[in-house]
């Protein structure tokens, strides 16, 4: 897929969530792929499965080509004209089909109340914090995901757009995580920030995700790793 196809894509994405007055971060959750990776395809540095330009399609009620020009679609139209193609068991079969994906679609999941201590803030740049004690006499009660430990607050726009400053990050502590998560770190005990852990030679590169960041390498022994970022 060739840079200009994909700013086309990151540019129509653009142009719905705008119009639909969500986040890029919620679009995110609303098809099933981490914010991280909407992020990867809004700053060109990977593109969208034609399975993902689907499943965005769908969400926002458009045909695929508004969303990549060189998709042809068929004509939203087309499904009654097969249907009615069908003799009558098999549209019955067709309806009935269609009714069980409405009623999966439409199901509401009740989930379970969850609590995470809001610990302080932490900076898309390091910020000087007494992690473990927590700054607030706190609890985050709203949209706390499975496994969270802890909640800081999210200052500055490094990690856009997956936390916009203000925004509340959860964690699970850990002492390690995975190449490319991203994680709630602490360098050389003085500050503790947010980035994108990768892992290079020994050393530490910590990315944000705003692209007029620049990466920070650090030596291994200097950072230590507080939790995994949950997104």
């Amino acid at each position: 897929m060739s840079k200009e196809r994909n700013k086309i894509i990151a540019a129509n994405i653009k142009k719905y969530v705008k119009e639909k007055g969500i986040t890029q971060k919620e679009l995110a959750n609303q098809i099933g792929i981490s914010p991280s990776t909407m992020s990867d395809y809004m700053n060109l540095r990977s593109n969208p499965s034609h399975g993902v330009i689907q499943k965005i399609a769908d969400y926002f009620g458009i045909l695929k080509s508004d969303i990549d020009t060189t998709f042809k679609d068929i004509n939203s139209n087309d499904i009654s004209v097969l249907y009615n193609q069908l003799d009558k068991p098999r549209q019955q079969k067709v309806y009935n089909y269609a009714e069980s994906l409405l009623e999966e679609q439409n199901k509401v999941v009740e989930l379970p109340n969850r609590t995470a201590p809001l610990l302080g803030d932490v900076a898309a740049n390091p910020t000087e914090l007494a992690y473990g004690d927590p700054v607030y006499d706190e609890e985050v009660t709203s949209d706390v995901p499975s496994g969270a430990d802890g909640a800081l607050t999210i200052q500055g726009d490094s990690m856009e757009d997956l936390f916009r400053n203000g925004d509340i990050c959860f964690f699970h502590r850990q002492p390690d995580v995975e190449n490319g998560e991203i994680a709630i770190v602490e360098i050389d005990g003085t500050g503790v920030t947010c980035k994108k852990i990768i892992k290079e030679n020994g050393s530490v590169i910590l990315r944000s995700l705003n692209d007029k960041y620049n990466d920070r390498k650090i030596e291994k022994e200097s950072v230590r790793i507080i939790g995994k970022v949950l997104v």
